[in-house]
C-alpha cells in the first residue's frame, strides 16, 4: 500500500509541471493569436462618403511620424511593416489630439479611438 501511495504522490508531482506548461503554451497560442489591434473610428454625416472605421495591429507598426503645416494641423503617417509596406496617412486638428493619437499607437492600454471632428481617416 505505500509503495502504491508513493507512486500516485509521484505521478501527480510530474504532472504538475506537464499542466503548467500546457497552460502556458495555450495561453500564448492565444496571445500571439489575438494580437494588439486599435479601432479608430469616426462618425461620417449621412450625405458624405468617407472612411468610418480603421483598424490596425500595433504589432505591425513599424514607424509613425507626424508633421505641422503652416497652420495647426498636423498629418500622422503610419508605416506598416507589410509586404509590401503601406502607410496610412490621417490628418488631425490640434497638437492635442496628435499627441493621443501617437500615445495611443505607442501601445497604451486604449483600443479604441473616436477621432470625430478631430481626425480625418
Amino acid at each position: 500500500m505505500h509503495r502504491l501511495l508513493t507512486s500516485r504522490v509521484a505521478l501527480g508531482l510530474l504532472a504538475l509541471p506537464l499542466l503548467g506548461a500546457l497552460a502556458l503554451a495555450l495561453a500564448l497560442a492565444g496571445t500571439a493569436r489575438a494580437g494588439d489591434l486599435l479601432l479608430l473610428q469616426q462618425l461620417v454625416p449621412g450625405n458624405q462618403s468617407g472612411t468610418v472605421f480603421l483598424m490596425l495591429d500595433r504589432g505591425r507598426i513599424s514607424r509613425a511620424t507626424a508633421t505641422r503645416s503652416g497652420t495647426l494641423e498636423h498629418t500622422i503617417e503610419i508605416r506598416l511593416a507589410t509586404d509590401p509596406p503601406e502607410t496610412v496617412t490621417l490628418r488631425c486638428n490640434d497638437e492635442a489630439i496628435t499627441r493621443q493619437l501617437l500615445n495611443t499607437l505607442r501601445g497604451s492600454a486604449e483600443s479604441m479611438l473616436d477621432v470625430t471632428g478631430r481626425c480625418r481617416l
